[in-house]
């Protein structure tokens, strides 16, 4: 695969630079953050309301205004929430994580796609999602789940849409970020030089932010798992945290992770510094929104829960 040329580094720099800057709400165009699919999706903070799984409540989706008590939308266990215009997509777990969507108010509640989705991104006028039925393939269709159409065959891990393009971990590829248009057209390997065995990929102002399983610095051995943060215009490779981290979320100029030696949730600024502990227990699937941190929570003899943490 080529690497970018001159050309579109210029262009993608200027679209870099009116782009969007700290987002403690999605942007217009899209149904929820990047970092909240990656991690499962199980908050959306979108016009001034929250919508959250509920584990008090079987992981049902309720929404809070804040003007009183939350409200119940649905039942039963519901990832990758998507907020677009009059509706609420959702891929619920209990009907083999088939695509639905509701109403703002919870009313014609109905399944659209009969397809096993995961990391479903609402973005525009189409719903893309990645098919563990068809080997992980990335498909996308209408807001109405019409026209369904494969438009990525490899094995796709944490999709996200930035800038107009898809970037998605390609495990076919051993775990190269790989960029496409949004038909899926012209893939292009990103830092190809490197080895990389990526995992919850974020984007914020031009960089991606994910972990890598392989070492940096000794090429293709250990499984580290270090905070990597790879500048798409400079095209250059830097470790933000040199210690075993997951669950990333960028979230409003800093990052949010999971330490596995610690077995607790820091965060970061974007350069690595600043480090601090932002909630003492094993949290992961971190979520982030109206300046809130969620944190799943599995504990032995327990059953799982979401612990709210007010961002300091």
């Amino acid at each position: 695969m080529k690497i970018f040329k001159k050309a579109a580094l210029c262009a993608m720099a200027l679209m870099l630079l009116s782009g969007c800057g700290a987002k403690d709400e999605p942007a217009a165009d899209m149904g929820n953050t990047d970092g909240n699919i990656s991690n499962l999706g199980s908050v959306c903070y979108k016009d001034n309301v929250t919508y959250y799984q509920n584990s008090d409540d079987g992981f049902s989706i309720y929404k809070d205004d804040g003007s009183g008590e939350p409200v119940k939308l649905n039942s039963g266990t519901s990832y990758f929430i998507n907020v677009m215009g009059d509706y609420i997509y959702y891929v619920h777990e209990d009907s083999d994580f088939h695509i639905y969507r509701m109403k703002l108010d919870g009313s014609e509640n109905t399944e659209i796609i009969p397809q096993t989705a995961y990391y479903m991104t609402v973005y525009g006028d189409k719903i893309y999602y990645a098919d563990y039925g068809d080997g992980q393939n990335l498909y996308r269709a209408d807001l109405d789940g019409k026209n369904a159409e494969k438009i990525v065959q490899a094995t796709c891990y944490y999709p996200i849409i930035a800038e107009n393009m898809i970037y998605y971990v390609d495990y076919s590829l051993s775990g190269k970020i790989v960029r496409v248009n949004l038909d899926g057209s012209s893939p292009e390997i990103i830092d190809e030089e490197n080895p990389i065995v990526a995992a919850y990929l974020n984007y914020d102002k031009g960089k991606l932010y994910y972990t890598n399983a392989v070492t940096e610095i000794n090429k293709g051995s250990g499984y580290e798992n270090n905070l990597m943060c790879y500048d798409l215009v400079k095209q250059s490779l830097s470790t933000v945290i040199e210690s075993p981290c997951a669950d990333v979320n960028v979230y409003n100029d800093r990052i949010y992770y999971s330490d596995l030696e610690k077995n607790s949730v820091y965060s970061c600024k974007l350069d690595g510094s600043d480090i601090r502990q932002e909630y003492d227990k094993n949290g992961i699937f971190l979520n982030t929104g109206n300046n809130k941190l969620y944190c799943f929570v599995k504990q032995q003899n327990q059953e799982p829960f979401i612990e709210t943490v007010d961002i300091k």
